[in-house]
């Protein structure tokens, strides 16, 4: 078969402008501005505002159609340009357009030659959809678990060298190889006195409780902030290598829900590890940079003096990252220090952080 035109799909992670994507008259508002900006003619437009959240808008333009949909909760717009012009600059220039509106934190995109053969999905391969500028894919032996939440997807499979596997939103959070993880986040508190009251932020997978159970003996009340229950179940149904018996620790204290919202609640607190994944801001309504200003700040808050923060910063790659928080943890506390390490399931070098109020 000949082929006729060009498809052009891309995702936009983490967008700063998220709030055009919460209604649907801003999102058709995007079409009717960026379409006859990258020269494209614009001859039909609708849209469906989804509930609670999300958009789909469809323009059908002279050269075939321009589809949009939006997940506000996540900042994501999904971006389909079907055109019959090989060729034509059109789709380029909608999508660099949008990207200027809307400034993603990265995009991904491909592009397919229509007419061709082309592969939809690998059975046994699961790609990391992380926001790092590569992507890895991991052999699955068998899917333990697969099921959507309230607030996101929850995978677990079975790798032939990193054993069971966690992946939220088809992002890998932790794997039975990966102790070294949970050792690293613990292993600034551990010999340090009076760590009596400890909060974990994120965690679900109970790695951190069971090294923190383990480590740190004058422990009396642990208070885990999981936005998802679905995670702690699938942790312990399917990752009891890493969290043992954490979860029915007599001194654990679970509070379910958005992180921000939850930590007002506490006590003070002698310590705090933040486990919480790579966009914790993703649910929580608030650009990147706004919200880890605020998370820093409410943690101090909770922090007695003389009070630890362990955290996990991000891969070594993502640079820009690591700066931006080098200086709101330097404004807010002292002492503060990075040191890497090798995951073995991710397969490059983290990066975490500590620091402490004098």
């Amino acid at each position: 078969m000949k082929a006729f035109g060009v498809q052009l799909i891309a995702e936009f992670l983490d967008c700063q402008q998220f709030q055009l994507l919460q209604h649907q008259d801003t999102v058709k508002a995007l079409l009717r501005e960026g379409l006859p900006a990258a020269g494209l003619d614009l001859r039909e437009l609708v849209a469906h505002q989804f509930e609670p959240v999300g958009v789909t808008a469809v323009a059908i333009i002279g050269e075939s159609h321009v589809a949009l949909h939006t997940y506000p909760e996540t900042h994501h717009l999904a971006v389909d340009i079907f055109t019959c012009s090989p060729g034509s600059p059109g789709p380029e220039r909608l999508l660099a357009w949008l990207k200027d509106r809307l400034q993603p934190q990265q995009l991904r995109r491909a592009e397919i030659i229509r007419g061709q053969k082309i592969t939809l999905q690998e059975q046994h391969l699961l790609t990391d959809l992380s926001k790092s500028g590569h992507d890895v894919r991991y052999h699955v032996q068998a899917t333990l678990l697969h099921q959507r939440t309230a607030w996101q997807e929850i995978r677990v499979i079975e790798n032939p060298s990193f054993g069971r596997m966690l992946f939220l939103d088809q992002e890998l959070q932790i794997a039975e190889s990966d102790r070294v993880y949970h050792q690293a986040l613990v292993e600034p508190l551990r010999g340090q006195a009076g760590i009596r009251q400890l909060a974990v932020l994120g965690g679900g997978d109970g790695g951190v409780l069971q090294e923190c159970f383990r480590h740190l003996p004058e422990l009396e009340r642990v208070y885990l902030l999981e936005l998802d229950p679905a995670v702690i179940e699938a942790s312990q149904r399917f990752l009891s290598k890493l969290c043992g018996q954490a979860f029915a620790d007599p001194r654990l204290e679970l509070r379910l829900g958005e992180v921000l919202a939850q930590l007002p609640a506490l006590p003070v607190l002698d310590a705090v590890v933040s486990d919480l994944g790579l966009s914790p801001w993703r649910h929580s309504g608030h650009a990147q940079e706004i919200y880890l200003v605020q998370l820093l700040q409410a943690i101090r808050s909770h922090l007695r003096p003389g009070g630890f923060l362990s955290l996990q910063v991000g891969p070594v790659s993502e640079a820009p990252l690591r700066h931006a928080l080098e200086k709101k943890l330097s404004d807010l506390f002292q002492e503060v220090a990075f040191e890497e390490g090798f995951i073995p399931s991710f397969c490059e070098p983290w990066v975490f952080a500590q620091g402490r109020v004098l």
